[in-house]
């Protein structure tokens, strides 16, 4: 139902009216009028009802959020306690921290190269203060005492080892280091092996080519004793030749297998000229023996020259690895 406030004088004919236009809020009046009904504001049961508006009027104005703006210089605001220094700072640091350990990175392989070849120098430097007890040691090879140890080889021997180890830190392109390193440390280790093993062998083999002292009076000796005297010092003999390494002095271990093999016989003709009261015969046996051993003591010395000539090239060889590694 539509109310009107006004309603049109009587006599007057009513204006032709069009229901589509009151629906869409369009009248040709100038009356308002309202499809709800009307509230009376002073009624106390309604005073607290909000009224209505009606259709014809004019809707609030939404405020303009833009009425007040003003241009406003941000540069104070960038520049003020608004912007985070620390969280600024922090960034940079991080920054600089990640370059300078890129930077490390790359200078590394460069810094270990120099490091390497530093300590490579410092090794071999080492070596050669230490090759002149290798010089020393072989030279009295034929006439040291065969108790004397091998303690004096100990520090070239180490120097050695700790130059080769010093190789594995070099870079592939530094070959003529390496190989002037691998060099010296072999050519030494390997002198210092030649020069060990022809001590200890020379130090086992010279007690047993002494000439066994038996007798060779028959009044003095019965014939058992005199058989197990020589046979003790044949099983003597025979584990020291045993124990011999065969690669150190070949001609040497050589001969003494051969005479291992003729002791028996040595020892038949000994009991022999014992048991027949032959004084001169037993001597003669044991002059036999002794010469024998005698040429083997010979062979034996002759190996040894030949073992501290081999020492003496490496020591040269050594020397001249060297030299081009201190010279650089």
């Amino acid at each position: 139902m539509t109310v009107t406030i006004d309603p049109p004088e009587r006599g007057v004919p009513d204006r032709l009216r069009f229901s589509s236009l009151e629906t869409l809020g369009f009248s040709d009046s100038s009356s308002v009028w309202s499809d709800s009904p009307v509230v009376v504001l002073d009624h106390p049961s309604i005073q607290h009802q909000t009224p209505r508006r009606g259709r014809h009027e004019a809707p609030e104005t939404e405020p303009d959020t833009l009425a007040d703006w003003r241009p406003e210089d941000i540069g104070g605001r960038l520049t003020g306690g608004n912007v985070r220094w620390g969280l600024i700072i922090v960034s940079m640091a991080l920054v600089a921290i990640v370059a300078v350990f890129a930077f490390w990175l790359y200078q590394r392989p460069a810094a270990l190269q120099e490091a390497s070849a530093i300590d490579l120098v410092s090794r071999a430097a080492g070596l050669d203060a230490a090759l002149p007890a290798l010089e020393k040691f072989n030279d009295a090879l034929l006439i040291a005492d065969p108790a004397t140890g091998t303690s004096a080889l100990f520090a070239v021997d180490s120097e050695a080892r700790a130059l080769f180890e010093a190789t594995g830190g070099l870079a592939s392109a530094q070959t003529e280091l390496r190989r002037a390193a691998s060099e010296a440390a072999g050519s030494a280790l390997d002198g210092v092996r030649l020069a060990t093993e022809a001590h200890a062998y020379r130090a086992a083999a010279l007690p047993i080519l002494a000439a066994p002292e038996f007798e060779t009076d028959p009044s003095l000796i019965e014939l058992d004793e005199a058989a197990r005297d020589f046979g003790d010092w044949q099983l003597a003999f025979d584990v020291v030749r045993t124990a011999l390494s065969e690669s150190v002095m070949s001609d040497a271990t050589l001969q003494l297998d051969i005479l291992s093999g003729d002791l028996n016989a040595f020892m038949t003709r000994y009991v022999d000229a014992l048991r027949e009261d032959d004084r001169a015969g037993a001597s003669e046996v044991l002059s036999d023996l002794e010469t024998r051993l005698e040429e083997i003591g010979e062979v034996l010395e002759r190996s040894v020259e030949d073992i501290q000539t081999r020492v003496s090239i490496r020591i040269d060889e050594t020397k001249g690895a060297l030299d081009r590694l201190l010279s650089d």
